[in-house]
């Protein structure tokens, strides 16, 4: 579901209670929810200018690491990257604070970019079930935050998804498919190419919001520019290991307080690292 947010919305950085709850709502039962161009153009740009230099270093000197002609590159603590509106949108807080509860921390801080030229990734999904024995779905425990810097559309590589419950199937539905082999449990390649999928195209600067368990893929790249998204993954305060981001003291106390929260487990007080360090 794509939500477009109004002037006063986007201005206060607040959902009204009903329109929250549907967000969150979306989030648990169809897997995901986009909130359309939340990031300012003048920011987005910003982001992207200093990205590119970056990412074009990091394939330098360490290649391609999820696909053909495509890369998951970690983020370096640092402006412009770690703008509030990035790292904390409000609105992003809010839905992720209601379907996770208080106290949620972010572990990862990173990008995922195809490349002109990119092939389909597999069906996949980003992590095992937290009790595989059980035969019954649970509720969301980790989230992934996307932000596109540029417009996706059919021809740069959109995301597709699998919504509407396959975050809540139970089975060791995980992304080893993504090298070929076959899941013991349940094959996703195959069980997926008779599902209903869609792609998600949204405008730079869109925030995405969803479950880690749902069932998803790259698609090609048939643009000639890259299709770069900002990825951080959120979870409930009891899971997942602290973040290995190193943060320099002084930047994580310029953070704000929200920043500074989910932030907590990170490598405080270590110098800034460049992707390929």
């Amino acid at each position: 579901m794509k939500l477009k947010l109004t002037e006063q919305e986007l201005a206060s950085g607040q959902l009204n209670p009903e329109l929250l709850e549907l967000a969150a709502e979306q989030v648990r039962v169809n897997g995901y929810i986009v909130f359309d161009k939340v990031i300012s153009e003048e920011k987005i740009t910003r982001i992207r200018q200093a990205f590119d230099p970056i990412f074009d270093s990091y394939i330098e000197k360490r290649g391609y690491n999820t696909g053909t002609n495509r890369a998951q590159m970690f983020l370096p603590f640092m402006e412009p990257f770690i703008d509030n509106d990035v790292i904390a949108h409000p609105i992003t807080m809010s839905v992720i604070d209601k379907v996770l509860g208080q106290g949620h921390h972010c572990s990862y801080f990173a990008s995922d970019t195809p490349m002109p030229g990119s092939d389909y990734q597999a069906v996949h999904c980003d992590i095992m079930p937290l009790f595989p024995e059980l035969t019954v779905p649970l509720p969301a425990f980790s989230l992934v935050v996307n932000i596109p810097l540029v417009d996706v559309t059919e021809e740069n590589g959109p995301l597709e998804i699998w919504p509407g419950g396959t975050h809540l199937n139970p089975d060791n539905a995980n992304h080893d498919t993504l090298d070929g082999s076959v899941n013991p449990n349940l094959h996703i390649v195959r069980a997926a190419e008779g599902m209903l999928s869609e792609k998600v195209f949204m405008s730079a600067g869109s925030i995405v919001i969803r479950d880690i368990r749902m069932w998803h893929r790259g698609t090609p790249n048939r643009s000639n520019y890259r299709r770069t998204n900002l990825a951080m993954i959120f979870n409930r305060y009891w899971y997942g290991s602290s973040s290995q981001t190193p943060i320099p003291q002084e930047t994580y106390d310029s953070l704000s307080g929200k920043g500074k929260e989910i932030f907590r487990g990170a490598r405080i007080g270590q110098p800034a690292a460049m992707p390929w360090d």
